[in-house]
């Protein structure tokens, strides 16, 4: 193994947990799917148990592979073809870390910096975040440790400080459509989940390996409740037609806050502890795509691959959607499931079926 930092669960728990919270809150695409009504806060009520039918693959490699990463063991289920399938997982990687920045630099420049060019902030973010990737997965333990806590408490300020503006009126009537379609809501939130891939590949540096359920039950937890408060507040705030219509809903959200006369336009803390969150997001992106290829291609070091990977994935990030109208519909309810679900979920399973009839691996309850 090319990395022999340990991180607690707790520091994983957090690390999984910035880089996809982060992403909801800039960009949340789940009103324009099932059941696109205002049922949509209590369909994320299904996103926990979507995700223990969809990740269970990753646990039960892990039980069985408990000293190997992903790309380790998947050599090991496979030979040579392992070999191809971590390499489409490694350009699966780099495709979501261009994606991350294209959202990043389209975000900034839509409401924040609209003169800059997004290049400079494609280039600044993601060098920064190759030197945290450099450090090894013990720095990115203690950053997401000291990062998480800050997003959180910022976050529930920001629903407290929205109360008042609320009508909860607006999420009702509830399961207006039934209970089906809330199904189709979990699953779409779990295939945004990347994480679950990046979980399969740092599993083998945590410090207790008797903590691997606890990572892989309240990593999914902490994000429902996340998700569901989220929601909750947007549709409260503005009822579920208006925020199917909002490109960014929660950052308006955040733009209403105003307490008496004197706090007032504190979307500019929000959008700064956005970008911390997406820097620890591309910070695990590049080092599982790192540890990855020196895996694949069993390389003595990643780390030397990180600057290169960075001069891919820039001119990557320019290639992809011209502006935030094409990114949405590339992450829509109808599109982004057939491209993440074949390697969150297809392709794992078949491994641990694979695994199960070879007799491979050393399992045990």
């Amino acid at each position: 193994m090319l990395e022999g930092g340990k991180i607690t669960a707790k520091q994983m728990i957090l690390l999984l947990f910035i880089g996809r919270a982060i992403t909801w809150i800039a960009f949340l695409s789940i009103f324009v799917m099932p059941p696109g009504n205002q049922d949509i806060w209590l369909s994320c009520l299904a996103t926990f148990p979507v995700y223990l039918l969809v990740a269970f693959p990753f646990y039960f490699l892990a039980k069985r592979f408990p000293n190997q990463t992903f790309f380790e063991y998947t050599d090991t289920i496979l030979g040579k073809g392992g070999k191809l399938i971590g390499i489409l997982y490694i350009l699966f990687f780099i495709h979501n870390s261009a994606l991350s920045i294209n959202h990043f630099s389209e975000f900034l420049n839509t409401v924040v910096m609209v003169l800059t060019p997004p290049l400079f902030f494609r280039i600044t973010l993601l060098l920064l975040a190759a030197y945290a990737a450099y450090k090894g997965i013990e720095n990115l333990g203690r950053l997401s440790e000291l990062i998480a806590p800050i997003i959180m408490f910022t976050f529930l300020v920001v629903v407290l400080s929205l109360v008042k503006d609320m009508d909860p009126k607006e999420l009702s009537p509830f399961l207006e459509s039934g209970l089906f379609p809330s199904f189709f809501s979990g699953l779409y939130l779990v295939s945004t989940m990347i994480e679950i891939i990046a979980m399969g590949v740092i599993l083998p540096f945590l410090n207790d390996r008797s903590k691997l359920k606890t990572v892989y039950i309240l990593f999914p937890l902490l994000l429902e409740v996340f998700i569901f408060m989220l929601t909750a507040t947007v549709i409260a705030l503005f009822g579920d037609d208006l925020a199917k219509n909002l490109t960014y809903p929660f950052y308006n959200a955040v733009r209403l806050i105003q307490l008496g006369n004197f706090v007032e336009r504190v979307e500019s803390i929000h959008v700064a502890f956005w970008i911390l969150g997406l820097f620890i997001k591309l910070s695990l992106y590049l080092y599982v795509t790192a540890l990855g290829i020196s895996q694949v291609f069993q390389l003595k070091a990643y780390r030397p691959l990180l600057l290169p990977l960075v001069s891919i994935i820039i001119p990557i990030s320019t290639m992809l959607g011209k502006n935030i109208i094409e990114l949405k519909e590339f992450n829509s309810f109808e599109t982004y499931p057939w491209y993440t679900m074949p390697f969150i979920f297809i392709i794992p399973l078949f491994l641990l079926l694979t695994a199960i009839v070879r007799k491979q691996g050393d399992y045990r309850p």
